[in-house]
């Protein structure tokens, strides 16, 4: 093999003028251009990417443990999947270390539920709502039936207690829940009217962590 071929073969694997390797093994860019370092430092992180915010789900959590706080009216701005499936999932093995295994029911009656209340809420406000702030708003909602079944574990609630609990649970949710979506859609007038299907929904699956 002459020079030229060796030349030839040092041409099409030798570093780019001003290129370098780092101590990740990746090139850097030379001559002024960016390389393949620049992209990296420009992408989203991989959470960011999946919608999922830790920070909103806080806020959103805390908005539901303290419900007589005032929230902010964009507060449900971004589309957040992240809490209620979350929720959901915990709701369903809190009931599977009870012995129950609702998983099925829990996101059956959750679909039909959210379905209902975007057609509802469409019909009666004037800005209208996506069905994923629906999905949101409802989800996060659920932590209270989180504590009613997790409280089951400790004491018998087909009781006078427990009916108060579950009473209690159902209100606190229905409560929450009616109070984004009216502050929201800006439907203050009409809470009482949102809160009625929002609390059947939360009676539901009250049945379901009791029974």
């Amino acid at each position: 093999m002459n020079n030229n071929s060796f030349n030839f073969i040092d041409s099409q694997y030798s570093t780019p003028q001003g290129a370098y390797y780092d101590n990740t093994g990746r090139m850097g860019g030379g001559g002024g251009m960016g390389g393949p370092t620049d992209s990296f430092d420009n992408e989203l992180p991989l959470l960011e990417e999946l919608g999922i915010n830790f920070d909103h789900i806080r806020a959103k959590t805390l908005s539901v443990l303290n419900p007589l706080k005032k929230i902010d009216s964009h507060i449900m701005d971004d589309t957040d999947l992240g809490g209620p499936i979350l929720f959901g999932l915990l709701l369903g093995f809190s009931l599977l270390m009870s012995g129950k295994v609702q998983f099925g029911y829990i996101y059956g009656l959750g679909l039909i539920g959210c379905v209902s209340m975007y057609i509802v809420l469409n019909l009666m406000s004037e800005k209208g709502i996506d069905i994923y702030r629906v999905i949101s708003v409802l989800g996060y909602c659920l932590l209270p039936m989180i504590f009613l079944s997790f409280t089951s574990l400790i004491i018998n609630i087909n009781g006078m207690v427990g009916y108060i609990l579950i009473g209690f649970a159902i209100v606190w949710s229905t409560y929450s829940a009616s109070k984004m979506f009216v502050k929201v859609l800006s439907m203050i007038d009409q809470r009482i009217l949102v809160a009625y299907p929002v609390g059947l929904l939360y009676t539901g699956f009250a049945l379901i962590t009791a029974f």
